[in-house]
């Protein structure tokens, strides 16, 4: 498929539509980051995995895949394909293309600089919540040490830790009550919640062992960031493969446990129904969903890692390993979920949706043919769900905002389904080992992934002055860190768990983020363009692939960029918007039955998800300023740096100076030419060729006159002296001879034969006049080109040696001699005549030597 390469002037219109070949479907140059570069190719593919594998999207996926069966599953292939991985490659292709995160990659378009620092603000947004998911997963962790002798500290009651006077209801037949112990455990030991009924807002104290955990992962990540890529890229294979590993051999254990109860490997998603595989919308707005929160929610993130790639790294076999080892472990996690689901239902015990808030809400186990199970007739595939980035809400009755219940519980799998099964079976049925594992690879994977968070926004926050800061970063990641923790010690509290279903429902739902990435792609194809369009993205992603990957791959990617994700994402925002029952959040008025936020934490949210979208216009009103405020004389020029300045490959810095952004002074503001095209054809052969024949034409014509010159002074010279000799025809003789004798020695040379005739006055002129001029070699019927531009000089020099004055005829005879020998030796002979006998006694004397 031929490619075509379209040159346009500074005002954007098209002045040449040429053919490029295949080696040109890519940029001439990617820029490199000025913040340095990973010192392991294998760095940029284990710190891309942080961004799509973490705890929360393991366990979200794997609780949607026990609630919709395999076809949540199948669905959640299929958007990806369409959505979810052209998203992804879009911001890793992006990051490398251009060496720049979120932040500074606006210096192609300045006004759209609002949109890096939106993104840059929900990442920290997330970052800042999230981390509170990870230290419950310490407290699961500490107490899965235990012998087999040993109970679960799950599986015990813990009434010492409950002050509101609400009692446990114990079976007197059965000495633990998993589905009241498990629960209680998260509410009354994790979470340190003493009032599980009655909601009580004085108390503000801190709870301990929660900011404990919090100390510890926050040092984690400081620790990891403080040398920048230097210490991230040491550690990086602790947070990515060894989770991985660890996943699989999990998994493969909770699979063998399979015979144990009787099911088979065919029964293992009970829910699977493939008649509603297009009926069911809820399955396929939850695979949606699920799909951003996999691949796109921290695409800022990913754009700053493989901005650290160097130029010509292979970023499609990154893709390729990043997108394999994500959906192998999100398949793993649905089956381990699944299994755990077959094992409780053998024990007598099925699993529902809970909601976090009382004693009456948080059971998830119920007896079958219990009450309880009695009351859902609705199959839980068929309940209103809304997936938010740390946990998900099911909710039961269809009613969004009810006030009673909100449906969420967070990280299901990690604090409800895992431990209730292991609870179950008992460290005597399986070794603790394996709780130990399992709850070890959820803290790498959430370490990880804040790694990776937080190393987007120090280097956003780097990037501004990048030259000046930089030597400042570990302070940077220290003050990062520190207000993070500050803010999340709000999640330590009696509330804590209200403040992070408050987060979570406002930032973790997405769908304003979508907005932002919305923007992001539409300011950089629609507004800016070339040279950053889909086709020069895609080309670096594939630059380097084989030839079936770049001409069938590469331009379906570009058209999913340019059409299907703008669409995708403009349906998925509008559908997360409406499904979670946004619109009581932005209702002010008061307090209404179907309200389940008071009106400060409704506008709290709204400030939460309004803030970074009015930025982006703000900031575009602040750029518009500055530019238009100083900048070349010309108003279009100033525009023009605006929103599509001409943009210059950016190397390294060789010295520690900061260069200021091209457009803000006005002395640094110099327009920059139009580029020459990249190929300028050499001359054709006809014109090279006439350029040679030209030259040889002057240089035969100017040694023909000099020669008719000294022929005719000679003829004068006979006319008056009237004399003869004999002596001329020996120097004639000896003349051929040495003429002979140099073209022989010169055809080794230029494997060329010259034959020289000479014609020369009697001898008795030369005797009788020896102060007379010295005749040259007359030739008559030789052409001879030069090799030096220099060469006529020589001739001019020898000719004027062998017309110098001489006072007797051997000197005569001996300097035409030198005189034919020196410029035969400068000749390339280019034409013979063989005509007339002395040519042939000339060529008789050149086959003897």
């Amino acid at each position: 498929m031929p490619r075509f390469e379209v040159v346009t002037n500074r005002y954007g219109s098209i002045i040449d539509v040429r053919e490029c070949a295949d080696e040109a479907y890519e940029m001439s140059q990617e820029s490199q980051s000025p913040l340095g570069q990973w010192s392991n190719k294998y760095s940029s593919v284990l710190a891309t995995l942080g961004c799509t594998l973490g705890a929360f999207n393991i366990s979200r996926f794997a609780i949607l895949a026990v609630q919709f069966g395999a076809n949540f599953i199948l669905q959640f292939l299929v958007l990806s394909l369409l959505v979810g991985i052209p998203l992804f490659t879009f911001h890793s292709s992006l990051g490398q293309l251009l060496g720049a995160g979120v932040m500074d990659m606006w210096r192609i378009s300045p006004i759209f600089k609002g949109i890096g620092i939106a993104l840059l603000l929900a990442q920290a947004f997330i970052g800042t919540y999230t981390v509170i998911g990870i230290s419950w997963m310490f407290t699961y962790f500490r107490d899965s040490f235990i012998t087999k002798q040993d109970v679960y500290r799950w599986a015990e009651p813990i009434d010492e830790y409950k002050e509101d006077g609400m009692p446990w209801t114990l079976s007197s037949n059965v000495s633990y009550n998993i589905e009241e112990t498990v629960p209680g455990y998260f509410n009354g030991i994790v979470l340190q919640r003493k009032y599980l009924e009655k909601i009580e807002m004085n108390d503000n104290s801190l709870k301990l062992p929660v900011v404990i955990n919090l100390t510890i992962i926050w040092t984690i990540v400081f620790i990891c960031l403080s040398k920048g890529l230097k210490s991230y890229s040491k550690v990086i294979c602790i947070f990515s493969l060894v989770p991985v590993f660890g996943m699989f051999m999990l998994c493969t254990k909770m699979l063998g446990l399979a015979p144990m109860i009787g099911f088979q490997h065919h029964d293992i998603f009970p829910e699977t129904d493939w008649s509603e595989f297009f009926l069911n919308t809820k399955s396929w707005v939850a695979a949606f969903t699920e799909t951003f929160l996999t691949w796109g929610i921290l695409g800022a993130c990913t754009m700053q890692i493989t901005s650290h790639n160097r130029p010509k790294h292979l970023l499609h076999r990154d893709a390729s390993l990043v997108i394999i080892l994500t959906i192998a472990v999100l398949v793993l996690a649905a089956l381990l979920a699944n299994t755990c689901v077959h094992l409780l239902e053998a024990h007598g015990y099925m699993y529902l949706p809970s909601s976090f808030e009382r004693m009456s809400s948080y059971t998830f186990l119920f007896k079958q043919n219990s009450a309880q199970v009695r009351k859902h007739l609705t199959p839980v595939r068929w309940m209103q769900h809304s997936s938010l980035f740390m946990g998900e809400r099911t909710m039961k009755n269809n009613v969004p905002g009810m006030p009673q219940e909100s449906g969420y519980q967070a990280m299901r799998l990690a604090t409800e389904l895992f431990p209730a099964t292991f609870a179950m079976i008992g460290a005597k049925n399986i070794s603790p080992f394996w709780s130990v594992l399992f709850y070890s690879v959820l803290i790498m994977f959430g370490i990880g992934q804040q790694i990776a968070i937080w190393h987007c926004v120090v280097s956003g926050i780097i990037s501004l002055h990048p030259f000046k800061l930089r030597k400042w970063r570990t302070t940077i990641t220290f003050l990062s860190c520190a207000a993070a923790f500050s803010i999340g010690l709000f999640m330590a509290t009696e509330l804590g768990i209200f403040v992070v279903y408050l987060m979570d429902y406002c930032v973790g739902c997405g769908w304003w983020i979508m907005i932002l990435y919305l923007l992001e792609i539409g300011a950089l194809f629609m507004v800016r363009g070339r040279p950053y369009s889909g086709e020069t993205v895609v080309a670096t992603l594939f630059s380097q692939a084989n030839h079936h990957l770049q001409v069938w791959m590469a331009p379906m990617l570009s058209f999913d960029w340019n059409i299907v994700v703008p669409v995708a994402l403009i349906l998925l925002s509008t559908s997360v918007f409406k499904n979670g029952g946004y619109r009581w959040l932005y209702n002010w008025k008061g307090i209404s039955q179907s309200t389940y936020w008071s009106t400060s934490s409704r506008e709290f949210g709204c400030l939460l998800q309004i803030i970074p979208l009015l930025i982006v216009p703000f900031a575009g009103i602040v750029q518009t300023c500055r530019y238009l405020a100083t900048g070349p004389p010309d108003l279009f020029d100033r525009i023009q740096m605006l929103y599509r300045p001409v943009i210059e490959t950016r190397r390294p810095p060789e010295t520690g100076e900061t260069t200021s952004e091209a457009g803000v002074n006005g002395s640094a503001a110099v327009q920059i030419e139009d580029p020459p095209p990249k190929y300028t054809p050499p001359p054709s052969y006809s014109t090279a060729t006439g350029a040679r024949i030209a030259k040889m034409l002057r240089q035969s014509i100017r040694r023909s006159v000099r020669r008719l010159a000294h022929v005719l002074s000679n003829h004068h010279q006979s006319a008056i002296l009237g004399e003869s000799s004999s002596s001329s025809s020996t120097a004639a003789a000896r003349t051929v001879q040495s003429a002979a004798a140099a073209t022989s020695s010169s055809s080794s040379h230029h494997q060329q034969t010259t034959v020289l005739s000479a014609t020369s006055p009697p001898a008795d002129v030369q005797q009788s006049v020896p102060a007379a001029s010295s005749p040259p070699p007359d030739y008559t019927t030789v052409l001879v080109e030069m090799h030096r531009d220099d060469d006529d000089d020589d001739v001019v020099s020898v000719a004027r040696t062998v017309c110098g004055e001489s006072s007797s005829a051997s000197s005569l005879s001996d300097e035409q001699s030198t005189s034919i020998e020196c410029l035969m030796e400068r000749a390339a002979p280019i034409n013979v005549d063989r005509t007339g006998p002395v040519a042939a006694a000339a060529a008789a004397t050149v086959g003897s030597h």
